[in-house]
């Protein structure tokens, strides 16, 4: 028996999130459906990241054990033949058996994309939430800079039926500016359901002047619950989950 950690990207527009579901089309379901073609038997897999319905990714990995003698690089291309053209393999290495590909990553990346426009622009609105010119840039900065660290992300998070616990260590928050687009682009060890979403929407909250710095402090202390925050959930839409690091 030997695990590949492989390597996929993939436009989720037309996918219900990754992860399988009681309905709709997953990207789980059609990987799964490769495995099983390619090495002829079902195995189970394990994907870094639950993203929602509509999430893009340009770097996801997935782990899965199967009892083969193919060549490891190969696995990639095998598994292209049967993927369809909105999810493709694009890397792969042999890993222990005991590796989790979502309990061994150490970072997960994500990018929610904005651009800046009195109207709605349709060539771009498809991948990209609209603001307005006047958003206060720097406001959404400095909402940014107090992201950074470890707090109770309660506040940002739909909720579920999952009881793990809502503190999470943000690495890195910033908002990348380029002529009439942004970028809010966050490093973290984890993230709860919908959690980027939220904070992409919380921003903007900030950024009209709708929100103050200390009102986002007050939702960083964990004494407050989503429905104390204001900030829209943003479509999925324009959210990507950019990388993913492991220890070497």
């Amino acid at each position: 028996m030997r695990k590949f950690l492989v390597e996929i990207q993939y436009n989720g527009k037309s996918y219900s999130g990754f992860q399988n579901v009681s309905n709709g089309v997953t990207v789980e379901s059609k990987l799964l459906g490769a495995i099983e073609k390619v090495f002829e038997q079902k195995t189970k897999m394990v994907g870094c990241s639950r993203t929602d319905a509509g999430v893009s990714a340009e770097s996801y990995f997935f782990d899965f054990a199967v009892d083969t003698k193919l060549p490891v690089g190969r696995v990639p291309f095998k598994l292209n033949r049967y993927l369809p053209k909105d999810i493709q393999a694009i890397g792969v290495r042999e890993v222990e058996l005991g590796f989790n590909a979502r309990h061994n990553a150490i970072s997960k990346t994500y990018e929610y994309s904005f651009y800046l426009s009195e109207h709605l622009l349709p060539l771009i609105n498809s991948k990209s939430y609209r603001l307005t010119p006047s958003i206060d840039i720097n406001a959404m900065q400095m909402a940014c800079d107090l992201i950074i660290g470890k707090h109770n992300f309660i506040a940002f998070k739909t909720p579920d039926k999952n009881d793990l616990s809502t503190v999470r260590t943000v690495f890195s928050a910033k908002i990348i500016s380029e002529e009439k687009r942004l970028t809010f682009r966050i490093c973290g060890d984890g993230f709860l359901y919908n959690m980027v979403r939220i904070l992409a929407g919380t921003l903007v909250q900030i950024g009209e002047g709708k929100m103050s710095l200390n009102e986002l402090e007050l939702l960083l202390s964990g004494n407050k619950l989503r429905g104390d925050n204001p900030a829209l959930t943003l479509p999925p839409n324009a959210l990507l989950l950019k990388s993913v690091q492991y220890k070497q």
